[in-house]
């Protein structure tokens, strides 16, 4: 097989199994630069390109690169951009109105920079107006790789080389990597379009296709020329790149800058030629004749019926025969009421009553059932007179057109339409989504340096809580030591507090009674169960009693100096008589409160005797107190310091 078969089969194999339609590419440039990826790979010839090629499904993706130049910058050319600005805005823009859409389609996108310049021009063009205007400018690529760059509209800096120094500043911010402002990028609706297979964007008022038309061959480029001048509204504006010279003398454009290949499309009739000798003379039946297939060849694919004056059918071609099903021989020289067709559209009727001679041309939509499988198909049928010279009517042609495909592709561009402003909202949230995770990583970035640092702290704490911990065990064995002699002599003192002749009671600081001994149950005759818990207030005590006893106890506290009530008479189980009540403060961390004790009236050496024993048994509950105490400093202070360890 020779090379230049193997090369077709690869450009067969990549538009039928992979979408990609390279067949009206020019062969020479589509060869240079496959020979350019077969070096990359170190193969010699196609056949082992192709067997590569199945065993890879990835190397679509490298095809695309090196076939689809993607050579773009902003304002390549300037000189271009300014004649656009200044041969085409004017004409472009002079009937917008605020609230007015305006529509435009960059094919063959790339990344973006060219869509973005037009955005720059117009948003420059109309300033703070901007807004107040629906600008779509649709911008399309096959290649998704450099849609996804054109998206963020982050770009080198050496691709603003072309743009203004104060443009820079306005639409970009950055240094090394500029970005679009919002303003701007908002603007543009990226989508992925094949510019020679898929449908074009429909009713815009600019194309942009620069460097694009010259990767084809003649006759796709013809088809693509077709496609813009059906996409383009009444006057559009059709921008090409400075290489492409092929629309010089077409049917579809006429230039307004030849030099830097900017075109407008002509006003009336796309596919109708302009050049006619409106001149030449005929007689009626010449002038009917010429007129007639003038109307067939420029319309060849369209369904043609040509009426004389008297609605006799003179001419019907194969196309409005097939539309309509219906055979020559039955219409052909007769008269429109008799034949088929008038029944299969009635309003024909009506509007050949209607026409005058100078009456513009109305058209009738119908929906007609034509074919062996009765397949309904929409139908635009079109009735224009047919005037003479002398602007006299001698006939009537009827165009048929089956749009039912165009209105199939109408929905699917408005859908599509919705769809890309969908996904431009969309792409927009994840931008702003992107933005805010960007964010979200550089502070988990600081974070997990500061965990770092502190997971070092933490390894030198843990260094020296281990050697802490040491030094607690050993401690901890001291405190068990200390705290059973410190349970002894707990036990000690409760058993001699207990077990003391003299009525005795411990009353913390809001009065609530902590002990009660055995002499107080003989001497008042109340089991210590029944009163430990209670309020001073709330034991049945005396009158005279319970006064002193709540007052005094109230002054011991807020002095903490020890006090004595002489003489109080008391009236209590068996004990009739006077009593001296003495109260001293006591204070330490395990007892504090107001010891309480009751003396029987007694004078000279029992008086005396009764005193030292009061004293003895109130320095030693303080000794014991502070004994306790001061254990429990010393705890609380180690476990201050280990607290304090722990902390740096």
């Amino acid at each position: 097989m020779s090379k230049q078969a193997t090369l077709q089969d690869l450009v067969q194999e990549l538009a039928q199994t992979r979408g990609l339609d390279f067949r009206g590419y020019k062969p020479g440039t589509l060869e240079r630069r496959l020979q350019k990826r077969l070096s990359e790979l170190h193969l010699t010839s196609y056949d082992a390109y192709l067997e590569y090629f199945h065993g890879n499904p990835q190397e679509i993706d490298e095809v695309l690169r090196v076939v689809l130049i993607n050579v773009t910058q902003f304002f390549r050319d300037p000189q271009a951009w300014e004649c656009l600005r200044k041969d085409a805005f004017p004409e472009l823009l002079k009937n917008l109105k605020p609230g007015d859409t305006f529509r435009a389609w960059s094919a063959g996108c790339a990344t973006g920079e060219e869509v973005y310049s037009l955005a720059i021009l117009l948003a420059e063009h109309f300033g703070d107006g901007l807004k107040d205007y629906d600008f779509r400018l649709y911008a399309t690529d096959h290649d998704e790789s450099a849609l996804n760059v054109a998206r963020r509209g982050e770009y080198k800096a050496d691709a603003l080389r072309h743009v203004p120094a104060e443009w820079r500043q306005r639409y970009f911010t950055g240094e090394n990597t500029m970005r679009l402002n919002r303003e701007i990028r908002k603007l543009v609706i990226f989508g992925r379009s094949n510019l020679v297979s898929d449908a074009p964007i429909s009713h815009v008022r600019l194309i942009l296709c620069r460097n694009v038309l010259i990767y084809f061959d003649l006759p796709l480029q013809r088809r693509v020329m077709e496609s813009f001048s059906y996409a383009l509204e009444d006057k559009g504006i059709l921008f090409l790149g400075k290489a492409e010279s092929q629309l010089r003398g077409t049917a579809w454009f006429k230039p307004l800058n030849a030099k830097w290949r900017i075109f407008q499309l002509r006003s009336e009739d796309k596919m109708n030629s302009k050049e006619h000798d409106e001149d030449r003379a005929y007689d009626i039946r010449t002038e009917f004749e010429s007129l007639a297939q003038r109307s067939i060849l420029n319309n060849i694919g369209t369904g043609l019926i040509i009426l004389d004056a008297k609605t006799v059918i003179q001419v019907a071609n194969d196309s409005a025969l097939q539309m309509w099903d219906l055979l020559r021989d039955t219409i052909i020289g007769k008269k429109l009421r008799d034949t088929p067709l008038l029944k299969r559209c009635p309003g024909l009727s009506e509007a050949l009553d209607r026409k005058s001679a100078n009456g513009p041309e109305e058209v009738v939509r119908v929906e007609v059932e034509v074919g062996p499988q009765h397949e309904a198909r929409s139908l635009s049928v079109t009735v224009a007179p047919l005037l003479n010279g002398a602007g006299v009517r001698v006939g009537t042609v009827i165009y048929s057109e089956d749009v039912t495909a165009n209105q199939k592709l109408r929905r699917i561009i408005g859908e599509l339409e919705t769809t890309g402003e969908e996904l431009h909202a969309t792409n927009e949230e994840l931008e702003a989504t992107n933005e805010e995770l960007q964010s979200t990583n550089e502070e988990l970035e600081t974070t997990n340096e500061e965990l770092q640092s502190t997971n070092e702290e933490l390894e030198t704490t843990n260094e020296e809580l281990h050697s802490l911990n040491q030094e607690l065990e050993t401690t901890n064995s001291e405190l068990q030591q200390r705290t059973r002699e410190l349970d002894e002599v707990t036990k000690h003192y409760g058993g001699t507090l207990s077990n003391l002749p003299t009525p005795l009671i411990l009353a913390n600081d809001d009065g609530t009674i902590a002990v009660w001994n055995k002499a107080a149950e003989r001497f008042f005759g109340l089991e210590a169960r029944a009163v430990v818990g209670l309020k001073l207030r709330q034991v049945p005590f005396t009158q005279e009693l319970g006064s002193a006893l709540r007052k005094r106890h109230q002054t011991a506290v807020r002095t903490q100096t020890p006090n004595v009530v002489r003489n109080v008479l008391i009236k209590a189980n068996n004990f009739r008589g006077s009593v001296d009540v003495h109260l001293t403060p006591v204070a330490g961390i395990a007892i504090r409160g107001i010891l309480i004790t009751l003396d029987p009236f007694r004078t000279g050496k029992l008086a005396e005797r009764a005193a030292e024993r009061r004293s003895v048994l109130a320095r030693g509950a303080i000794a014991s107190a502070k004994r306790h105490g001061s254990h429990s400093r010393g705890h609380s202070g180690r476990r201050r310091r280990i607290q304090k360890t722990r902390k740096k």
